[in-house]
C-alpha cells in the first residue's frame, strides 16, 4: 500500500512541474479554479481515450501489416491524431470559449494545462503498474517521463494553442494555421513514438533530442504570442 501511494505521488511530479513552470510565463496569472477545471478536464478525457486507443490497437494488430506501416498508422492516426483532437476537446469546451481569456498567450497555457492533466493520468498508471522494468528505480522514471511523455504532451497541445493564437491574430489565415498546429502536434507526436519504438538514433536519445529541440522553438514562439496585442475575438 505504501509502495503504491509513493509511486502515485511520483507520478505527479512531472505534470506539477511543468504546471508551475508555464503558468508563470502568463503575464496574467489565470484564476486557479480555472486552471484546476482545465487540469481535471484532460485527466477525465484520458481515461476513454485511452481505452479507445487500446482496442484500435488490438483490431490494428490482427490486421497483420508490415512492421513500418503498422508504427505509421498507430502513432500517426491512432495515438497522435486521437490523443492531440481530444486533449483539445477537453480545453475547448472548459475554457477556449471564456470570456476570461485576455491575451493570446492565454490559447497556448490552457492546452498545456489540459495536456499535463491528460499526462498526469498516463504518469499514474504507469507508475502504478507494478511490471514497469523502470519502477525498480523511480529517480529514473520520473526524470524520463519528465524530460520524455509528459513534455511531449505539453509540447503538442502548446503548438496547437500557439497557431489557434495566430489564427485568431491573422483571422484571413485562421484556418490554415488552426491546420498547421494540429498537422504539426500529430507528426511530433508520432514522430516521438516512432523513434522510441525504433532503432532510429538510437530510439530513445532520438525521441528526447526531438522534444528538446522543438522546446526550445516553443518557448520562443510563446516570446513572439506574448508581445502579440489582446484582442476581443479571443
Amino acid at each position: 500500500m505504501t509502495d503504491t501511494f509513493i509511486a502515485f505521488l511520483l507520478a505527479l511530479i512531472p505534470g506539477i512541474i511543468w504546471l508551475i513552470y508555464f503558468i508563470r510565463k502568463d503575464n496574467l496569472p489565470e484564476p486557479k479554479r480555472k486552471i484546476t477545471k482545465v487540469f481535471l478536464a484532460g485527466m477525465l478525457m484520458s481515461v476513454p481515450v485511452l481505452c479507445f486507443e487500446l482496442w484500435l490497437i488490438g483490431d490494428l494488430n490482427k490486421l497483420g501489416l508490415e512492421r513500418t506501416t503498422f508504427l505509421i498508422i498507430k502513432y500517426v492516426f491512432v495515438i497522435g491524431l486521437i490523443e492531440e483532437l481530444f486533449k483539445y476537446v477537453a480545453v475547448r469546451f472548459t475554457a477556449l470559449k471564456s470570456s476570461e481569456i485576455d491575451e493570446p498567450i492565454d490559447l497556448p497555457i490552457y492546452m498545456i494545462v489540459g495536456a499535463l492533466g491528460f499526462a498526469t493520468i498516463e504518469n499514474i498508471i504507469l507508475f502504478c503498474n507494478q511490471s514497469t522494468a523502470l519502477l525498480s528505480n523511480p529517480a529514473i522514471l520520473t526524470f524520463s517521463r519528465f524530460l520524455g511523455a509528459t513534455l511531449l504532451h505539453l509540447l503538442c497541445s502548446g503548438i496547437i494553442g500557439y497557431f489557434l493564437a495566430l489564427s485568431f491574430y491573422h483571422l484571413r489565415h485562421r484556418y490554415i494555421l488552426s491546420f498547421v498546429g494540429f498537422f504539426l502536434a500529430v507528426i511530433i507526436h508520432a514522430a516521438f513514438n516512432f523513434f522510441l519504438e525504433s532503432d532510429i538514433i538510437g530510439g530513445v536519445v532520438g525521441s528526447l533530442g526531438l522534444v528538446l529541440i522543438i522546446f526550445v522553438f516553443f518557448l520562443l514562439g510563446l516570446k513572439r504570442i506574448k508581445k502579440l496585442k489582446s484582442v476581443c475575438k479571443l
